[in-house]
């Protein structure tokens, strides 16, 4: 078809319009490029007479052509990196609106029994990071199905109330929720394991939740773990230890549910600092959701969440109906949206979570290594498990 369409004449002319065109393609070329050594309009010339005498490209032609076009590639075509890419595509607003928007259609698979990370068995454990790494290898969604969902935690026209207000605890258990819907997908009955932040080491690398079997490696480029070689829309899954002082030392947990105004500064500050002291990736709102982790991190804050509305229950408190009149921005007003499905912000401090869904196993009080699995030790005289 093409050879047609070259030695077409129209109205009894010659082939001379054609190698006029080529003619003018080469001095495009040649004003990016300047003189070239293929000599390309000189070539060009030839094959428009040779094809047009013989009606074939000589073999010697062909092998021209070829290393002139290479040429001309190598010095218009910018150079690119052959390794690995370093980033993975930017997911599309519309396209994690529109996940969420099936993730909340989906019918809910039962509660979700969140049990600490370190005390699953091996096979329970697997099941949760197989069906995490089925979302990261799942592109029916631009660039994955999971990182097409935590761009919702990334994106500002979509996370406006999720920080710094009361709305934060609703937000996020509404996206924890959907996150876990997302991991049914792949496994109907999976729920996500939660990180129990209290019972780390003072010095957080001696941790045993950074092994191969569990987290990975805690700094740099993650080499290890179930997340290794992991590519972002931001570059290769990247962790950093900061210099934070660790929750463990800055609050506990009966602290916290001793609080009588959990929107005061010191309170806020304990959600931070985890995000900042276990990955860099974690310390900005856009990064952080894109690593695993973080999701066994919320899953941890949103069993706190629960046993604080447990507390407002045994004092006379409605959990759904305890929200500041003095709330800040706009986008932390109880009936603001969220833009996750149609629900507002009130609706994650509904009853249907701890009714329905939400289910902690609690740290066992122990009183032999047996009882805290294979990668803590009990501290007898605490009766607490501890993970160093």
């Amino acid at each position: 078809m093409l050879r047609e369409q070259v030695r077409q004449k129209k109205g009894g002319r010659s082939a001379v319009p054609i190698t006029a065109k080529l003619k003018v393609i080469d001095g495009h070329l040649r004003a990016v490029t300047g003189p070239h050594p293929c000599l390309l309009q000189d070539f060009l010339f030839q094959y428009t007479r040779t094809w047009d005498a013989n009606n074939s490209v000589p073999p010697k032609l062909v092998m021209k052509w070829a290393r002139c076009a290479l040429t001309v590639l190598v010095l218009l075509v910018p150079a690119y990196d052959l390794q690995m890419p370093s980033r993975s595509q930017e997911p599309e607003v519309d396209d994690s609106l529109r996940l969420a928007n099936i993730l909340m259609q989906r019918p809910v698979e039962g509660p979700s029994v969140r049990t600490e990370c370190r005390l699953l068995n091996a096979t329970e454990y697997q099941r949760i990071v197989n069906a995490i790494n089925a979302a990261k290898l799942d592109t029916r969604v631009r660039p994955n199905v999971h990182d097409a969902f935590s761009f919702l935690h990334a994106h500002p026209e979509i996370n406006k109330g999720a920080h710094q207000g009361p709305a934060f605890l609703p937000y996020h258990r509404v996206l924890v929720f959907l996150y876990e819907k997302m991991l049914r997908i792949y496994d109907r009955s999976v729920s996500l394991c939660y990180w129990d932040t209290t019972v780390e080491p003072d010095v957080l690398d001696w941790s045993a939740l950074w092994t191969p079997e569990l987290f990975g490696n805690p700094r740099g480029a993650v080499t290890t773990g179930f997340a290794r070689g992991w590519i972002t829309p931001l570059r290769t899954l990247n962790r950093e230890e900061s210099h934070h002082t660790p929750f463990s030392q800055t609050s506990t947990k009966a602290s916290i549910l001793e609080v009588s105004n959990i929107l005061e500064e010191k309170n806020v500050i304990i959600i931070i600092a985890i995000h900042s002291r276990f990955t860099t990736q974690s310390i900005q709102v856009e990064t952080a959701a894109y690593d695993p982790i973080f999701w066994f991190h919320h899953a941890f804050v949103d069993c706190l969440y629960e046993r604080f509305r447990t507390r407002q229950k045994d004092r006379g408190i409605n959990p759904m109906r305890d929200w500041p009149a003095e709330h800040g921005d706009s986008t932390h007003a109880p009936f603001a949206p969220m833009r996750l499905g149609s629900l507002r912000n009130i609706d994650g401090a509904q009853d249907f979570f701890s009714k329905e869904i939400v289910r902690c196993t609690p740290m066992p009080v122990c009183s032999s290594d047996s009882e805290c699995g294979q990668y803590m030790r009990c501290d007898r005289a605490r009766q607490k498990c501890i993970s160093d």
